[in-house]
């Protein structure tokens, strides 16, 4: 996870520097001042509703960066324990019956009963498997749901509130990308104040579910 988290925190310094720029332009009045010159010129208002539109970008490129590569993680972290079917918690049984025995119920009676009473002694191996598809639908409810298909915890700690901010961060994203609202009418709804509050939840909940996905392999949870 130490990779993780180090992405993590150089995506996190991206996102403060870029509010970091926002809050010069729109809570401190700057100008743009050509080399050489006198001469001031204010930031036009239309370009101020783009760039707090694109807050939203980085910060779900920040939640579905941090999941994705956190399931890769755990789907090779137990992978790597080479531990048997019968060795892991009922979650992790459920995932690999998911992904080797997909199509389960078009096989003979013969054939389950064979896998049923092999399936015991079978190693898990979960490389190559897609069963949380997130691209585009990624919130508190949605990381709640990995939470509980792997078996690690969902609480975050007060301060990282109810994780109610990650879905404006979410449909805001779609919003933009599907073409569903310009960023210009995005960016209006919201002022920077708002913006700060939505960016600091997202980070303090994005980095609580990571130490939960860190503890629950540091603590080979997902055994028995």
């Amino acid at each position: 996870m130490t990779t993780i988290f180090n992405d993590f925190e150089s995506r996190v310094k991206e996102v403060e520097l870029y509010f970091g720029l926002l809050e010069s332009i729109t809570e401190k009045n700057a100008t743009l001042k050509k080399p050489g010159s006198n001469r001031t010129k204010r930031i036009d208002a239309d370009l101020i509703k783009v760039l707090k539109a694109n807050c939203f970008l980085l910060l779900y490129n920040l939640m579905e960066s941090s999941i994705s590569q956190s399931l890769q993680h755990l789907n090779d972290r137990i992978t790597d324990e080479k531990k048997k079917y019968g060795e892991v918690k009922r979650e992790i049984k459920q995932i690999w019956l998911q992904h080797k025995y997909r199509n389960f119920k078009e096989k003979s009676s013969k054939t389950i009963f064979d896998i049923l009473t092999s399936i015991e002694e079978e190693v898990i191996n979960l490389s190559g498997f897609k069963g949380v598809p997130i691209s585009g639908s990624l919130d508190a409810r949605k990381i709640r749901e990995i939470a509980v298909f792997f078996g690690f915890s969902e609480k975050v700690h007060h301060t990282a509130g109810d994780g109610t901010k990650l879905y404006q961060v979410r449909a805001n994203r779609n919003h933009l990308a599907h073409g569903e609202k310009s960023f210009s009418e995005c960016g209006r709804t919201y002022t920077y104040p708002e913006l700060r509050i939505i960016k600091n939840q997202v980070i303090r909940f994005m980095r609580q579910i990571l130490k939960n996905i860190q503890l629950y392999l540091d603590g080979g949870l997902f055994f028995k």
